[in-house]
């Protein structure tokens, strides 16, 4: 008779039921169980979903976070210098990160796609060994589809290259090599921990709390352990752990202090960040957080609330004490991730899934070792129950969005997700300008939709690519106005791209009107007016008019977008 773990009990099985099967491999004898093999079947039928869904939406356009980390990756790998020749208020790791996906799958909107499809499906395998090597194949299996699908979550801006899909890699690659510790304790999956947690952090800031978490769950091990307390063991893998979360930072700040912009970094990471992360008080950030809330859950109740279960499930009896500090904690420190700044933005979301999903096959482990011995149906078929119901609302799930995973309306979706914003557009442009324009031809855009730039394959004739800054409530704005001209009268730019919509424009209370008065004057006598753009209210399509055709136009929509050509070229 084979016996099967169930947190406090055990349960006895007769060994057929379990069908084991082995194989050798260079010496190595590798067995597995009937629920392995169902659960590989399945999950090979998961990746293969995954991967038609997702190739869906490869060609949609980006929206303006996406375009500015996609530029700056494309700078950073032709070794322009962080913080002097681009700037963003996070960590170095972010540049670097969207450098190895621009240099591994190209500088296009495809290529950036194609490579985070490829980052979300080793997310999910990581998720589906992590929750396997903690509990079990279907727990694994459980905590895989619930990240395979609510990471599509539209509202969360899943079908996005948003920085938070690496930060959920990078967790998910740390909670993977957290499971190895459990299992073997060597020392270097504690410093892979780290490195892992490490990167989290130095891709996204707000990721900071996972490497507080790794830290923390590794002291509540020890405390809830039932083993005796080896404390010098204990100590070492502590120290592996911090040494490899703590090398990843000394790292990227090395590369930025022999780069000669350490100082850019810190006022761009502390001084600046404080502006942005000070912007919502903590009434109007509650408010925030309810719509994003509702919004993001709105189809997918079932994996949230199955998952959130965990936290009720964790408080049963049979289970461990070392279980429930586990789930809760992980709950915790997951959730503030997307607190920071209060703005609780849909993709913030995304980084506290890797914790929801694992918190998923947390629930299913906790109900089948508490209710398994009361019910009498035998632990095989109680899971393959669970699992059947598991997957009937999963299909049931699919079918009802299939319109957005097959069929998606690119259009429509980011006017759902993002409103008036003028993301759709931008794409247009870009594909007016590269048929319109040649290489050495330059452009410069009022208003902040950098993706325009990565489209064009062209360079801001600025570091200021990212417009809000120039009109940011920091001391500093009027003078990077005129740095920012300077730049532009410098250049002579081919073409002007002036977006006449605040929410674009981002302007800031009490903000200095020089930049606008001096494009107004300097648009009016080197450029002539040769694209405009309508954006009609609600989701029509906006209407886009060219050259002669302008003049008798009348425009329907409040926002607009404006294409210059210089005068003499």
């Amino acid at each position: 008779m084979a016996k099967i773990a169930t947190g406090n009990k055990t349960q006895k099985t007769s060994t057929n039921l379990l069908s084991t099967s082995s194989f050798k491999i260079a010496g190595r004898t590798f067995s597995f169980t009937q629920e392995e093999k169902i659960c590989s079947i399945l999950m090979t039928i998961l990746i293969l979903l995954i991967y038609s869904i997702r190739s869906k939406f490869l060609l949609i356009p980006f929206e303006r976070d996406e375009g500015i980390y996609s530029y700056m990756g494309k700078l950073a790998l032709e070794g322009k210098t962080p913080y002097i020749d681009f700037y963003e208020m996070k960590f170095p790791g972010l540049f670097y990160f969207y450098a190895s996906i621009v240099g591994l799958f190209g500088d296009t909107v495809k290529g950036m796609h194609t490579g985070f499809m490829y980052l979300n499906i080793a997310t999910i395998l990581l998720l589906y060994n992590a929750g396997k090597n903690l509990f079990s194949p279907i727990a694994g299996l459980i905590s895989a589809i619930t990240f395979a699908f609510v990471s599509l979550t539209a509202n969360l801006s899943g079908f996005t290259v948003q920085a938070e899909h690496g930060v959920a890699f990078f967790i998910s690659l740390g909670l993977f090599f957290y499971t190895l510790t459990k299992k073997s304790g060597k020392w270097y999956y504690f410093l892979s921990m780290g490195v892992a947690l490490g990167m989290a952090f130095m891709v996204k800031t707000s990721g900071v709390f996972m490497p507080l978490w790794g830290g923390l769950i590794l002291i509540l091990d020890l405390i809830f352990s039932k083993k005796p307390r080896q404390f010098k063991t204990f100590f070492k893998n502590l120290l592996a752990y911090s040494v490899g979360g703590f090398s990843v930072i000394a790292i990227f700040f090395t590369v930025i202090f022999f780069k000669g912009s350490f100082n850019e970094m810190i006022y761009w990471t502390y001084e600046y960040s404080k502006v942005y992360v000070g912007g919502v008080p903590f009434e109007e950030g509650i408010k925030y957080f309810k719509y994003t809330r509702d919004a993001i859950v709105q189809n997918y109740k079932f994996f949230w609330v199955h998952s959130v279960l965990a936290v009720a499930v964790c408080l049963l009896r049979p289970i461990s004490f070392q279980l429930k500090a586990f789930g809760i904690s992980l709950l915790i420190f997951s959730g503030l991730t997307i607190v920071p700044g209060f703005y609780f933005y849909g993709h913030y979301w995304i980084q506290t899934l890797p914790g929801i999903s694992l918190l998923a096959g947390l629930t299913y482990h906790c109900i089948i070792t508490v209710f398994e011995p009361k019910l009498k149906l035998g632990k095989l078929k109680l899971r393959y129950i669970y699992l059947s119901v598991f997957a009937v609302l999963t299909y049931n799930h699919i079918n009802a969005l299939k319109s957005y995973y097959f069929h998606p309306n690119y259009d429509l979706i980011l006017r759902q997700v993002y409103g008036s914003n003028p993301f759709p557009e931008a794409m247009e442009i870009g594909n007016f300008i590269n048929a319109n324009s040649k290489p050495e031809d330059n452009i410069v855009l009022i208003g902040s939709e950098p993706q325009i730039y990565f489209y064009t394959k062209k360079k801001s004739p600025s570091r200021h690519a990212y417009f809000t800054a120039l009109v940011s409530n920091v001391k500093t704005h009027k003078e990077w106005q005129r740095e920012f001209v300077r730049d532009t009268e410098k250049a002579k730019p081919r073409y002007v791209i002036f977006f006449n919509n605040p929410i674009s424009l981002m302007v800031q209370p009490n903000t200095d009107n020089y930049v606008f008065e001096w494009a107004n004057k300097y648009i009016t006598e080197n450029y002539t007016l040769i694209g405009f753009v309508d954006m009609v209210d609600g989701y029509t399509n906006s209407n886009y008019v060219w050259r002669e055709q302008i003049a008798t136009y009348k425009q329907q929509g409040k926002n607009s977008i404006l294409i210059y050509e210089r005068k003499s070229l």
